[in-house]
């Protein structure tokens, strides 16, 4: 028997043996609207590479952006695209809910549009949207402003339906207090069953006994179950009930009026609002999606048409992710398309981890192609792949007439059949369900076709044959998973290049099979495959020791870098701890010289007041000057590099190395802009150190008790009031002195002669001046004192 197959989508097949529906359904579940679900489980792989990476780079802003600022302004769209069908059909009205929809969404686009509009030179992958999210806010206003939030039409929708609303009070408040009257009548009567008013068929009435209701004269509306109790409406009252029915009537045509027109709003924006409905639900989607990757830590791999290299590095399953968490995942690390590979076998024991590995490498290439980020690193690389050709599962049908092996032949054969170099074929259990000659000679030919083709494929297999045939064929390498022989369990740790045993008779022998029947069958097994079996045991138990050892080696190399780290820390700690004892120092020492000159200064005049000689006070002056030499030279030994040092513009600093000092202009980050005797150059901060010298900030001398001898010859007071020029001729005289000057000119100019004679005053208390006289003719006449020194 037979049946006509028709052709499918690409990837359809891949897409159901892979569970690829279980990572849709999860994201979709991150979404924030239906429109968004709907969109994320159809979403599907593409073959195009520049949306591929487009829509990669969309999820990654958006994932940056999540984590940046928490949220995205998504919440809010509607299914609104019934009700836009619906305002296409001649007089429709859209229902008060439908139109609270239509205005949500038009808010959810407006917000967003302004929080794209914001930022969208830093996003500018997730800016494209912008000119597809239409908004309109007379629109979004009207609908708000004439429905509230539980779906009532306001009050305030127009002004005839509050002028009704009103008149529908006043007549039910009259109307009530009419039957009030009646019914308190009646009651005293004993004809009404409870002094009530109440409502029937929209219309207000009194309960009235049945026995008594031919007492009250009205049109009897209903009666109660029991059939005790009738419900009349007065005949008195009948005119304001009447009236009262004409104004809900006249409400209800108002409301309908005022959604008439509401819809026909809509209706006029109905094409751009079903364009920005459809990109909000793409937004909705990039979003979930960057949820999905927070939640998986996932990335963006690189996929390339140009490259035929499949790189995972440290990928997992999304799926057992789902299922199992991140910790129990075992990940996996896998290459092909390098060194001319494109066919990998992997071999080892059942439930060791083979097809799920396998599985791994489909499903993050449909997820990469369908826009989502894979859990694995962001080295991770994958080429671009027109289809994905997958034999996984049993597809046995009695209604076809296909056994197992059947089905899989079927499933081989639109693989050959279709598979080319651009395809990745994944194939389970190649050449098992059969005679194990010839499936492992079937399978050898088919992975030989699909290397010649250069489809990047993927197979497991028990078979022996296939393991030497994928050593000696080029194109084809080996693969396994590590099975912990001492345990005799599985680690999932992924091998390249090594093939794996099958461990059959290890397990038989755990599960307590009797010896001699694992003895004959290491027999039947012939000495060439028991050597082969044993020599893959042996090569897989130096394996898993060289890991051991090199984890050892790993860790005692961590522990070793630590100790490096904290004893380079606490190094800097010491340097830093030793720099600040110093600097204390210094600023204490300082203190102390600034006493001590105070202290001299006050000597000095002292000595000077009580006529001294010049010796004595050069003396004085020396040992001042000693005393701040062995300062500087301790504030020198300060160590030049702390840590913690911070420049700021105007700081004079050299280069660690070098002499030359320069000034801070400007400060770009980690370089600063300094100026030296040469020009302006930017400098690494690293680079630079404070000129303690030149800035003056720790060792600073530059005060009025600054012993360096500037000996002048002469000096002018002109423009000097007269303390400030005492001041500055003590200083001249004083410096003169010390230097072996004998004769200072003192200029003070003529003017009105006060200032002359505040000087002259000065020197015949100065007990250094020998004599004092006006200057001749050539010397300034009587604008200049000359002053002879003794």
């Amino acid at each position: 028997m037979s049946s006509a197959v028709s052709p499918q989508r690409p990837f359809a097949a891949a897409l159901q043996k892979l569970e690829f529906d279980k990572v849709l359904d999860r994201v979709a579940r991150l979404t924030s609207s239906e429109p968004g679900r709907a969109q994320a489980t159809s979403a599907y792989p593409l073959t195009d590479i520049t949306a591929i990476n487009e829509e990669l780079k969309r999820v990654s802003e958006a994932k940056e952006l999540l984590i940046a600022e928490g949220t995205i302004p998504i919440d809010g769209v509607k299914n609104i695209s019934p009700a836009l069908q619906k305002t296409r059909v001649e007089n429709h009205i859209l229902t008060a809910v439908e139109l609270l929809d239509v205005a949500s969404t038009l808010k959810t686009a407006r917000v967003m549009h302004g929080f794209l509009t914001k930022r969208k030179s830093i996003y500018p992958h997730l800016a494209v949207f912008l000119p597809r999210l239409f908004y309109e806010k007379v629109v979004e206003y009207n609908i708000e402003n004439a429905i509230d939030e539980s779906g009532s039409i306001r009050d305030t929708a127009s002004k005839e339906l509050k002028r009704i609303r009103q008149d529908i009070i006043a007549s039910e408040e009259s109307l009530r207090r009419q039957l009030t009257a009646i019914v308190r009548r009646v009651s005293e009567q004993e004809f009404a069953q409870e002094e009530i008013v109440t409502t029937r068929d929209g219309r207000l009435v009194i309960p009235i006994k049945a026995e008594h209701k031919k007492h009250v004269p009205g049109f009897v509306h209903t009666s109660s179950a029991s059939g005790a109790t009738v419900y009349i409406e007065p005949a008195e009252c009948l005119e304001l009930n009447n009236s009262l029915r004409e104004l809900h009537l006249q409400e209800f045509r108002e409301i309908e009026k005022i959604l008439r027109d509401l819809t026909r709003q809509v209706q006029e924006i109905q094409e751009p609002l079903e364009l920005s409905l459809q990109t909000l639900a793409l937004i909705d989607v990039i979003v979930a999606k960057a949820k999905y990757s927070i939640e998986i830590l996932g990335n963006a791999p690189l996929v390339s048409a140009e490259s035929r290299r499949v790189r995972l590095v440290q990928a997992r399953h999304p799926v057992l992710l789902q299922r199992h968490g991140r910790e129990e995942v075992v990940p996996l690390d896998v290459e092909l398309g390098t060194d001319g590979v494109v066919t990998l076998i992997i071999t080892g024991p059942n439930a060791g981890g083979k097809s799920v590995a396998m599985k791994t490498v489909g499903i993050l290439a449909l997820c990469a192609q369908a826009g989502l980020h894979i859990p694995a690193s962001p080295e991770s690389e994958l080429p671009l792949f027109e289809n994905v050709f997958v034999d996984i599962g049993d597809d046995q049908s009695i209604e076809n007439d296909l056994s197992t092996f059947s089905s899989h032949l079927v499933r081989l054969k639109d693989i050959v059949t279709g598979a080319n170099s651009t395809s990745l074929v994944l194939i389970d259990e190649i050449g098992a369900g059969t005679d194990p000659a010839e499936g492992a000679a079937l399978g050898a030919a088919i992975l030989d076709e699909l290397t010649k083709r250069r489809a990047m494929t993927i197979a497991t297999t028990h078979h022996g044959a296939l393991k030497a045939f994928a050593h000696e064929t080029p194109g084809m390498a080996n693969g396994s998973l590590e099975f912990d022989q001492a345990t005799l369990s599985p680690t999932y740790r992924f091998r390249f290049g090594v093939p794996g045993s099958s461990y059959a008779l290890e397990l038989a022998e755990r599960l307590a099979i009797p010896p001699g029947v694992l003895i004959e069958a290491r027999k039947h097994m012939g000495e060439e495959k028991t050597k082969l079996e044993s020599l893959l045991a042996e090569l897989e138990s130096q394996m898993q020791e060289q890991r051991r050892q090199s984890q050892l080696v790993s860790g005692e190399r961590s522990e070793l870098q630590r100790l490096i780290d904290s004893y380079e820390a606490k190094l800097a700690e010491v340097k830093r701890d030793a720099a600040s004892v110093r600097k204390k120092a210094v600023e204490e020492a300082q203190a102390l010289i600034q006493k001590a000159q105070s202290t001299i200064e006050r000597t000095v005049k002292e000595i000077r007041e009580q006529g001294a000689d010049k010796k004595r006070i050069q003396s004085a002056r020396e040992e001042v000057t000693l005393l701040q030499t062995e300062i500087a030279g301790l504030h020198q030994a300060t160590p030049e590099t702390i840590e913690d040092e911070t420049f700021a513009v105007g700081d004079s600093v050299r280069l660690r190395d070098g002499s030359e000092v320069g000034e801070i202009t400007e400060l770009r980050g980690k370089e600063a802009v300094v100026v030296w005797s040469n020009g302006k150059l930017r400098v690494p901060i690293a680079k630079l150190v404070k000129d303690k010298k030149s800035a003056g900030s720790v060792i600073s001398y530059q005060t009025d008790s600054n012993y360096e001898p500037q000996a002048a010859p002469e000096v002018d007071l002109r423009g000097m009031l007269g303390d400030e020029a005492i001041e500055k001729v003590q200083r001249v005289l004083d410096d003169a002195i010390v230097s072996g000057l004998h004769r200072v000119d003192i200029i003070h100019g003529k003017g009105t002669g006060a200032l002359r004679k505040k000087v002259t005053e000065f020197l015949k208390g100065y007990p250094h001046v020998k004599a004092f006289r006006l200057g001749e003719w050539n010397e300034g006449g009587s604008g200049v004192t000359v002053v002879e020194l003794g």
